[in-house]
């Protein structure tokens, strides 16, 4: 029987443990009672191993009072960090557009879960912007870390004979797979109506030309932004890097000068003037002044026709769903991958029915493999849009086979053989690498 426990030190390295990162800030005196490990420079506290084992028992479904759990979790996240290290000092590197792309599937999948962008902030004590930088900065190191051991296991292979004897070794212990799918989608924002984008135009032209006649910049941000998160600090939005703001607004911020005010810039928001205050290294401190467009007036029939007109070109085969995808969906991680959705804990295309989010789940149990939907509404936080949607395979329930599942089955085999490598090589790098136990 394959053991769950043993494995975890290796698997925690595809984890993103959401539990664990964005728990509230706890005062010095309680980090420094918690501390339960140091490794380099970096502390594990006993949350962190808390929350960590939590994810992993709910996400493996067993019983989080399993005996030895609460420890492999703790030495799996010494070793998380221990190669963390590494590969910085390695120089690995993964890209922005990458982490953005991953950055921006969570955010998606969060507002999904929890409806509203006030339930997010209630739930991890943190606005979305502060949610997307801590996101950020663990989705990096999560991939830092995957990059490493993809490089450092590179020559391992399994062979067909090592494919079929690890399952007739392990057939009766395998899981049972739930329902899967593999399904993209087109999605289309409803566009403010003209009226609404004319009156938002004219309102921040009038406060272009205050700024022109020599007006305060932070005085007019306080009195006319309509951003109420920095509006009542004169538009200061505080020091930022890449993949903070939305693609429009950041390739402004990021081209101004210091103390340059920018033209009327356009975004899904409404309309900006930006200043780049100060820049320090990658980051910058900019302040705007926003000018919303009212969303209660959105031209929900275009978005609707629009999509209309896609499904038919590719029912009628003048067009690919995905190149319409790439070149139409407004939602972004997945339309650079021709509107594939993508799992947000393993992203992999293939998802169980049950982890889809809900609106996606109603529209897909309607339709049989290489069917598309007609255009649907959906919610995205505290906005909406429309969405086509194609089944591209489906999966009843059923136990791990060749036939059916012959690729997770040799990656499974190939991950038993990393996981033997990969202990020997931790307790090498524990020789080389700062850590000490405090507990």
């Amino acid at each position: 029987m394959i053991n769950k426990l043993g494995k975890i030190g290796f698997a925690l390295l595809f984890m993103l443990a959401l539990a664990g990162s964005f728990s509230k800030p706890a005062s010095a005196q309680e980090m420094l009672d918690g501390i339960v490990a140091v490794v380099g420079d970096e502390a594990i506290l006993k949350s962190d191993v808390d929350n960590q084992a939590m994810l992993y028992a709910y996400q493996n479904q067993i019983n989080l009072n399993t005996p030895g759990l609460w420890k492999e979790v703790f030495t799996a996240l010494i070793n998380q960090k221990i190669l963390l290290m590494k590969a910085k000092l390695d120089s690995i590197t993964v890209s922005s557009e990458e982490v953005d792309g991953l950055v921006e599937q969570r955010i998606a999948f969060l507002r999904e879960r929890l409806r509203t962008d006030e339930a997010i902030v209630e739930t991890f004590g943190k606005s979305i912007d502060m949610l997307r930088v801590d996101l950020r900065e663990e989705i990096k190191s999560q991939r830092l870390v995957e990059e490493l051991q993809r490089q450092h296991f590179s020559d391992l292979t399994v062979s067909n004979e090592e494919v079929v004897d690890f399952y007739n070794t392990y057939r009766d212990s395998l899981p049972e797979i739930p329902a899967e799918v593999e399904v993209a989608h087109i999605v289309i924002k409803p566009k403010t109506d003209s009226l609404s984008k004319q009156s938002a135009l004219d309102a921040i032209q009038e406060v272009q030309k205050e700024l022109q006649d020599g007006k305060d910049f932070a005085e007019l941000a306080r009195a006319e932004s309509q951003d109420p998160g920095s509006a009542r600090l004169g538009g200061d939005l505080g020091f930022v890097k890449r993949g903070e703001f939305v693609r429009r607004f950041e390739e402004v911020a990021f081209g101004l000068k210091e103390n340059q005010i920018s033209g009327i810039v356009e975004t899904e928001f409404g309309y900006h003037i930006i200043q780049l205050l100060e820049r320090k290294g990658e980051a910058i401190r900019v302040r705007h002044i926003l000018k919303r467009f009212d969303k209660t007036k959105l031209n929900d029939a275009a978005a609707i026709d629009q999509l209309n007109e896609i499904r038919e070109n590719v029912l009628s085969g003048k067009a690919e769903f995905s190149m319409m995808a790439r070149q139409f969906s407004e939602d972004e991680s997945s339309a650079e991958l021709g509107g594939d959705i993508v799992s947000p804990q393993t992203n992999q295309k293939r998802i169980p029915l049950d982890g889809l989010l809900p609106a996606i789940r109603s529209i897909i149990e309607t339709l049989r493999p290489g069917e598309i939907s007609k255009p649907t509404r959906i919610q995205l936080g505290d906005e909406y849009a429309f969405s086509i949607v194609k089944l591209k395979y489906f999966a009843p329930k059923h136990r791990l086979n060749l036939e059916q599942d012959y690729a997770r089955l040799r990656n499974m085999a190939l991950q038993r053989q990393q996981a033997e490598r990969y202990s020997s090589w931790v307790e090498e790098l524990k020789k080389t690498i700062y850590w000490k136990v405090k507990i």
